[in-house]
């Protein structure tokens, strides 16, 4: 019963010797601590690494045993990833490390294993595992494109090229269309040809569209890895549309063109996924009309994140997708990301005390007039060496622009920190006022350079101190210039967004933006300007995330200040 307490040390260093060792020691480990089980398996593969023994068969049956008892801790991890990712940003960073760890784990021990079939030659007894090596080494590729993809990272040409020469030397061995499936795994698992797992990876990468989050990005790629499994890998196209992958070259799918042509090309239709996303749309559609529950939010959520992947995975691509003309520019910028940050920069400018004529109820915070843009004044003097010399953080720029939106650059790592559904603030060096708006796409190029798209929600904002409103009491009650002030609670800051916001869907209320943990629908807020103390009731959300929420505001109680 206690017959692994006399183990080796050997046996102790690597217990992927055979399977039986490997379903002992696996026994051990902690059944509760995802993480920590995993430390013990990397801990396990290093020893594997290390060991001097050729790889055989009985290796193999451990890994691939190993393989199939860690699945539901992969899947774990993965759920916890997504769960933690827009909000407790160190431990989803934690569990990202840990996952992509295993996975490079695994694939090492993959490679490692299938070197050593392949240099068996015509052997009998290793060409039944050749299909299996091949399928788990690609599908591992997928992991980590997958959790690279949740950072909206891209593969260096490097991996591409790996990637490749493993998937063409299975179809050199003639198993790249051979189904397979883990033996441990249970008879009723799903079977996947390196072929499919190898279509699966180039499909993931096309998700890093740049507007999903990663739990939207979880959803979608398990619809696809569903879908993509009646795809094949053509030498000859089937039409002219759809995409192709050069076997030779370092990068992914490519759309056709017409002049696409060589030996080494493999064409990929995707019409039947297409035409499947369009039907599971239909059905969430139809189901949202039947279903008038909490069901329906969540199939309205499927369906937004549906039509976002359409255009990356449909067999011809549709130009029409800006509702705007967007204009190429190279400006300079000031960026600001976050809540926090924001209130702090742009509330070191006072903001101007403006009363709006016709004598109606406006906080008094800004200037509520409807003029352009105020732009500086063109000088045929003014070169971009000028602008930069005027501007003091140059290293985000603006490369195109429209009315409601902003393409934003930065170089030298500054902008690998930001996330889908950022707030930021952005002041160009040609626009005197800086423009609030939203982080809707985000695309890393590179660990150096980084750009987003960025959605405007207002051209003119002003950084607040609000306080919570408490309730009135009549014995500790303190009056000065006509306010009790035991009313004010709490203090923190936000942002005022005088109508009218969002230029795409001008918004005529007046809103504000507080940090989400500071929002509850018809919580009342003290605002206090120059001329008056305002109590504002906070209503329904215009949009909320992790960090802020924007909200439309009630005047209920208005006071003057003594001049």
């Amino acid at each position: 019963m206690f017959g692994f307490l006399t183990q080796s040390t050997k046996d102790q260093a690597d217990p992927l010797q055979s399977q039986k060792s490997a379903t002992v020691w696996l026994r051990q480990l902690p059944a509760l601590d995802v993480i920590g089980r995993q430390q013990h398996v990397m801990r396990a593969f290093e020893g594997m690494r290390q060991s001097r023994k050729d790889a055989d068969l009985q290796r193999v049956a451990a890994v691939e045993y190993l393989d199939a008892a860690l699945g539901a801790d992969r899947r774990q991890l993965l759920k916890q990833y997504v769960e933690n990712a827009d909000g407790a940003a160190r431990l989803s960073e934690r569990i990202w490390q840990a996952t992509h760890e295993m996975a490079q784990a695994f694939a090492y021990a993959y490679q490692t294993l299938l070197d050593c079939a392949l240099a068996q030659g015509p052997n009998s007894r290793w060409k039944p595992v050749l299909p299996l090596l091949f399928a788990r080494l690609v599908h591992y590729y997928g992991t980590d494109a997958k959790l690279r993809v949740f950072r909206f990272e891209r593969w260096i040409p490097a991996k591409w090229r790996e990637l490749h020469d493993i998937y063409a030397r299975a179809v050199d061995a003639g198993v790249d269309k051979l189904p397979c499936a883990l033996p441990s795994a249970g008879p009723g698992s799903t079977q996947w040809t390196v072929e499919q797992e190898y279509l699966f990876v180039l499909l993931v990468h096309q998700l890093n569209t740049g507007n999903l989050s990663p739990s939207e990005l979880d959803w979608a790629g398990a619809q696809l890895r569903a879908w993509c499994r009646r795809l094949t890998l053509d030498s000859v196209p089937r039409s002219a549309e759809g995409f192709f992958v050069d076997l030779a070259g370092r990068s992914g799918l490519a759309r056709r063109t017409g002049h696409d042509s060589g030996s080494l090309l493999r064409y990929v239709d995707t019409t039947t996924l297409a035409e499947q996303l369009e039907r599971t749309i239909q059905s969430l559609r139809q189901a949202e009309t039947a279903d008038g529950s909490n069901l329906a939010s969540v199939n309205q959520q499927r369906i937004a994140i549906l039509e976002k992947v359409r255009p990356a995975v449909a067999p011809n691509l549709r130009t029409d997708l800006r509702r705007d003309p967007r204009v190429p520019v190279s400006v300079p910028a000031r960026v600001r990301v976050g809540l926090a940050r924001i209130c702090r920069d742009l509330g070191s400018k006072e903001a101007a005390d403006a009363v709006e004529p016709g004598g109606t109820e406006q906080i008094e915070v800004y200037a509520v007039s409807d003029g352009p843009r105020v732009k500086r004044p063109a000088n045929e003097q003014d070169t971009i060496a000028a602008s930069i010399s005027m501007f003091g953080d140059p290293l985000w720029q603006v490369k195109d622009r429209s009315v409601a939106g902003l393409r934003i650059a930065a170089s030298g790592g500054i902008g690998q920190s930001l996330t889908l559904g950022a707030l930021v603030a952005v002041r160009q060096s040609d626009v005197s006022d800086w423009v609030l708006g939203v982080v809707r796409r985000l695309n890393k190029l590179s660990n150096d350079e980084v750009e987003a798209g960025v959605s405007i929600i207002a051209e003119r904002v002003v950084s607040l101190s609000l306080a919570a409103r408490r309730e009135p009491r009549e014995d500790t009650g303190i009056i000065v210039d006509g306010f009790d002030i035991s009313t004010i609670g709490a203090r923190f800051d936000g942002l005022y967004l005088p109508p009218p916001s969002r230029p795409d869907k001008p918004l005529a209320v007046k809103t504000l933006i507080v940090p989400t943990a500071e929002y509850s629908e018809g919580r009342k807020l003290i605002l206090t300007t120059g001329r008056s103390v305002y109590t504002v009731a906070l209503r329904h959300l215009v949009e909320q995330r992790a960090e802020w929420s924007w909200a439309a505001i009630q005047i209920v109680e208005k006071n003057s200040r003594p001049a």
